[in-house]
């Protein structure tokens, strides 16, 4: 009977676990619209912003040279060889609450053939959460940035490559990375995205609707809870058959 007890209490814990907190919970999110939760909005150069925080959850957007990230030129008037600007957007990978408004400063764009070999840094925390998955949308000119890649960092200096893009349409698509596992609960957690490939002062990329998502991690407790409860009832009709 122990033996079958202790059986049965083994397949009830693997199962607990593997389906305990599947759900993701948004941990980062940039529409470059919504500003009612502290996040930025963007602006047309020369008042393009070079920090995001993010519209929804926790987490910044670096383009002004911290955080290992490249210092992105915006002249002081006009937008002649600008690096950043912002263009109509699109409500493809909007999450919830996110604008959905397209038109006027609705996307960031990241332009200009100086630009290529730059990136963007962006610095979140992964406390208390695995298993991330990050998408958005995005769209190229035919001059823009032919190849998009990502790589990540726990200290934002030492990077892992992790995924490029080098097919990028030139109406608005999504984009979704491999799932992360190496940031799984990490205080400080960085992506950075570099571009190349740009082949105009006007060639572009616009993104938008970032999403950096996660699952939590169950507590301790919780497992033995749902496990003890499992249990119990595993146990009971093991009596039963008995």
């Amino acid at each position: 009977m122990m033996k079958s007890l202790l059986s049965c209490f083994a397949c009830v814990l693997v199962a607990v676990l593997t389906t305990t907190n599947v759900q993701a919970d948004l941990v980062a999110g940039w529409d470059f619209q919504t500003t009612a939760n502290g996040g930025t909005a963007t602006a047309a150069s020369p008042n393009t912003p070079k920090q995001y925080t993010a519209n929804f959850g926790s987490g910044a957007m670096f383009l002004n040279g911290l955080n290992g990230s490249s210092d992105w030129f915006v002249p002081a008037s006009g937008s002649t060889n600008t690096e950043l600007n912002a263009f109509g957007g699109t409500a493809l990978n909007a999450g919830p609450g996110f604008s959905t408004t397209t038109s006027g400063a609705a996307s960031l764009a990241i332009v200009n053939q100086t630009a290529n070999s730059k990136n963007i840094v962006f610095r979140f925390s992964m406390a208390g959460f695995q298993d991330l998955d990050v998408s958005y949308a995005t769209q190229r000119t035919s001059t823009g940035f032919t190849t998009q890649s990502w790589s990540y960092s726990t200290d934002g200096v030492a990077w892992t490559n992790h995924d490029a893009f080098s097919t990028i349409a030139s109406a608005f698509e999504v984009k979704t990375l491999s799932r992360i596992t190496a940031l799984n609960g990490a205080a400080d957690a960085y992506l950075r995205l570099t571009v190349t490939g740009a082949s105009a002062a006007a060639g572009n990329n616009r993104l938008d609707n970032i999403q950096f998502n996660a699952s939590a991690v169950p507590e301790p407790t919780s497992i033995l809870l749902a496990s003890t409860v499992a249990l119990g009832g595993a146990f009971y009709r093991f009596r039963r058959k008995r």
